[in-house]
Order: structure tokens, then sequence, then C-alpha cells
């Protein structure tokens, strides 16, 4: 937030969720209350919604990668010898030992009904534009 606003000073956006000091835990339980579905990366998974092979994951997120989406691995470990560097610190992607780095921890909602009570007391002159937008979220 404080990045994008000092790069579009001009703008005035509002940070809803970071203002109510909501965590991404809370946020996804939120979605589901709503009955709007999470990205897929969290469903397998995946800590972040990142395109799949994110030059910014470490070993841990490549050996899940490699083991649920083998051609994208492949494609990248090309690619890295290719252009002669790798994305991991240490370990070309074809090289990467299949047991290192840290398992990702699946995000599961872990707020009830407070997060909901929470919500409810937004107030910010645009959020009904936002939430009218939007028709998947319309009624909230």
């Amino acid at each position: 937030a404080i990045r994008f606003k000092e790069q579009y000073p001009v703008s005035k956006p509002i940070f809803p969720l970071i203002e109510k000091r909501m965590t991404k835990p809370e946020c996804l339980h939120f979605l589901q209350k709503a009955n709007i579905e999470s990205p897929a990366m969290y469903g397998l998974g995946y800590k972040n919604n990142n395109c799949i092979g994110c030059v910014k994951g470490g070993a841990g997120y490549w050996n899940k990668i490699r083991i649920d989406f083998p051609d994208h691995f492949k494609q990248m470990a090309e690619l890295e010898r290719e252009v002669g560097n790798s994305c991991i610190r240490g370990d070309f992607l074809d090289e990467l030992d299949p047991k290192k780095g840290h398992k990702q921890k699946i995000i599961m909602p872990d707020c009830g009904n407070f997060c909901d009570i929470e919500f409810e007391e937004l107030n910010h002159p645009q959020l009904e534009m936002i939430f009218d937008a939007p028709k998947l979220i319309r009624g909230l």
C-alpha cells in the first residue's frame, strides 16, 4: 500500500483490509462465507496466488511446483540454464534436491463470527461503489 501510494501520488486508493488489519486467513474466510471461490493455488496448498513458477519462490515452493506442474518446472529449469542464472540462491532447479525447502502450509480460514462482525463495522464512502461494481459480491 505504501509503495502504491508513492508510485501513484495522484490516486486516492483505499485499503479497507489493511485498515481493518485483516489477515489473509480472515480474508479467505470472508470470501468463503460469501460463496466466492478462492484462487485454485490456495486449494493446491500454496501460500500465495502467484503465477505458476514464480521466480520469488524458494526451494519448497519449487519442489511443490515440480510435483504439481512438472512442465512449468522443466521449462523454468531449462530457462535458468539458458540464461546462466537461477531463481533459487545456490541451486539450479535441475539440481534441486527434492527434499529441500520448507513444505508449503495450506492456509485455512481460522476465524469465525468475529470476522463477520468486524467486517460489518467497516465503513468508507467509496465502499458502496466497490461492492456494487462486481456482481459477485453484491449484497454483502
